[in-house]
């Protein structure tokens, strides 16, 4: 049988919100590096920000929930701790290793079937990815250079993804 819903003042709606996000208290998660994981496990995944005017966004978010946070913090959870890994959500987020396994399936499935959106990379551009992360390790999505065109169709093809973004 359906539930009847429930009628909640704005107040109280306000409030669930501001409780679901932990905003409603000063340090709820800590501080330094367990409390940003805290914070994203919490929250099931960080959406990376490109755009940096005065900060990036998803560094705003955890401060605003760590007051002692430092960028630092974020960089040693995923490169040292290997506790968060970037993935694609629906879009590129930080996401907490633990909830790896629910994302494997999907990772799988794109291996064996690569989406349409991929379409135009080619096998010598996967190959030459998988070479640099066998000899380099890990990679962030900073430590890749994609201000090199090399499709000069005009329109959005032409310009590299961080134009957009710097």
């Amino acid at each position: 049988m359906p539930r009847k819903p429930i009628s909640l003042a704005p107040a109280q709606a306000r409030a669930i919100w501001m409780r679901a996000q932990r905003l409603d208290e000063t340090e709820p998660f800590g501080a330094g590096p367990a409390a940003t994981r805290a914070a994203i496990e919490h929250l099931g995944y960080v959406q990376i920000d490109t755009i940096n005017v005065i900060e990036r966004c998803h560094h705003h978010m955890l401060y605003s929930r760590i007051p002692a946070y430092q960028r630092s913090d974020l960089a040693a959870l995923q490169s040292a701790e290997k506790s968060v890994f970037e993935y694609w959500t629906h879009a590129l987020s930080y996401v907490p290793t633990v909830d790896l396994p629910f994302f494997v399936p999907a990772m799988k499935a794109y291996r064996e079937n690569p989406s349409a959106w991929f379409g135009s990379v080619t096998k010598k551009e996967v190959s030459a990815m998988t070479r640099r992360l066998q000899n380099e390790g890990p990679l962030s999505i900073r430590d890749i250079d994609d201000d090199e065109l090399v499709d000069k169709t005009p329109g959005l093809a032409a310009s590299p993804p961080s134009a957009c973004c710097n």
